[in-house]
């Protein structure tokens, strides 16, 4: 336990910590066990905190009208939608399409070969060297398509923090006949609207492990439209028939204690003028052998992605593992061996710059003066390499 306190994670971006009051409730011992399905007091003790969350959650995001079930995570949520639609497009006997950004993450862009293999096609679209795409050329691709598509948009890039306008998004869907999936895994405390959604997008993906909920849980929106999806896991019809099983009830409710957390705490102002004054003063002390990623582009209040020049890049995150600081080389699902980004590349680096990339990511209540702790720590590492 010592030495866990002296280290000082900043890969919020990867996983967050138990929230506080989830670590309490776990720690209470009055735990939930009955099976949420029963008729019996003790079933519907684990129904009525299902309930609870479920109601919290639409209110929370304004999606009253919206379907919600629980999964594993954004993992299992994404292949229920992705693999739903196919399925249900089968079953139509419909021509379908699948449409991806170079920038998604590994399970959006591992679709493939089941898309393809299940009749449909898979497209993938490219973005500019700040990571963002070009909405009217979206729409003509997606318009020129026959059939129906299914398009995946990641609100918050895992990697880079960049973020795209919902706005946008919404004027894609008026604009095309196509459905809709946002994955918002990295929405919830890392930017200025992390609350806000709009109604008329058709689904909507969250994963709990990444705001303070426990592991294994995380949950989907899905319009009513859309709520007829035909279901990846299939079983006893629980939740509507969208995800069979038997619902994961301390997982679920541990997302109602870990977002109230948030809401509680969140400063988003505070976040925001502590990242900007640690990628300040990494940039005046470094310079040019410290690249920010997409520094030009709208980008979340938590994430710096550097690329670092003439380093070694693998010593280099075992030396900040030894000096007790918690930092990622790009997307946590590929970590243990250092590999070129995918997203870099897509971005337009080269092979050797997507591979020296540090991601920084701050917890969302990070506190004032708190990043110019951070920095005397990092520059310990960044001195030996660098200078």
């Amino acid at each position: 336990m010592k030495l866990i306190s002296k280290r000082i994670y900043l890969d919020y971006n990867a996983t967050a910590p138990l929230a506080d009051t989830v670590q309490q409730w776990l720690a209470s011992g009055a735990l939930p066990f009955g099976n949420p399905s029963s008729v019996h007091s003790t079933g519907k003790k684990s129904k009525k905190l299902v309930n609870d969350t479920s109601a919290y959650l639409k209110s929370v995001f304004g999606l009253q009208s919206h379907a919600l079930f629980y999964h594993s995570g954004a993992t299992e949520g994404i292949n229920n939608i992705v693999k739903g639609f196919c399925f249900q497009m089968l079953r139509e006997k419909s021509e379908f399409h699948f449409v991806s950004f170079s920038t998604d993450h590994s399970c959006v862009f591992a679709q493939k070969e089941h898309v393809e293999l299940l009749g449909g096609s898979f497209h993938l679209l490219g973005v500019d060297k700040d990571g963002h795409y070009n909405k009217d050329s979206v729409i003509k691709y997606i318009n020129e398509l026959s059939g129906s598509v299914l398009i995946n948009f990641t609100l918050v890039n895992n990697e880079t923090g960049v973020v795209w306008k919902l706005s946008d998004i919404e004027s894609i869907k008026d604009q095309t006949e196509a459905k809709i999936h946002v994955d918002a895994v990295q929405l919830i405390g890392k930017t200025d609207c992390s609350f806000e959604l709009s109604s008329s997008i058709d689904f909507y993906t969250f994963s709990g492990h990444k705001f303070g909920a426990m592991k294994g849980v995380g949950f989907t929106f899905a319009n009513e439209a859309s709520s007829s999806l035909f279901p990846l896991i299939t079983g006893g019809g629980q939740q509507g028939n969208l995800r069979s099983g038997t619902e994961n009830t301390l997982g679920i409710y541990s997302l109602k204690l870990a977002l109230k957390e948030v809401l509680k705490n969140y400063q988003p102002e505070v976040l925001k003028f502590e990242k900007e004054f640690l990628e300040k003063s990494i940039q005046e002390k470094y310079g040019s052998r410290v690249h920010v990623v997409a520094v030009n582009a709208k980008r979340n209040y938590n994430t710096i992605y550097l690329i670092v020049s003439d380093v070694k890049i693998d010593i280099m995150l075992t030396a900040f593992d030894m000096a007790q600081i918690d930092v990622s080389s790009g997307s946590a699902c590929s970590s243990g061996t250092v590999k070129a980004s995918r997203v870099l590349l897509s971005m337009g680096y080269s092979e050797e710059e997507a591979k020296n990339s540090i991601r920084i990511s701050l917890p969302y209540n990070t506190e004032k003066g708190q990043a110019k702790s951070y920095f005397a720590k990092i520059e310990t590492v960044f001195d030996r390499f660098i200078l």
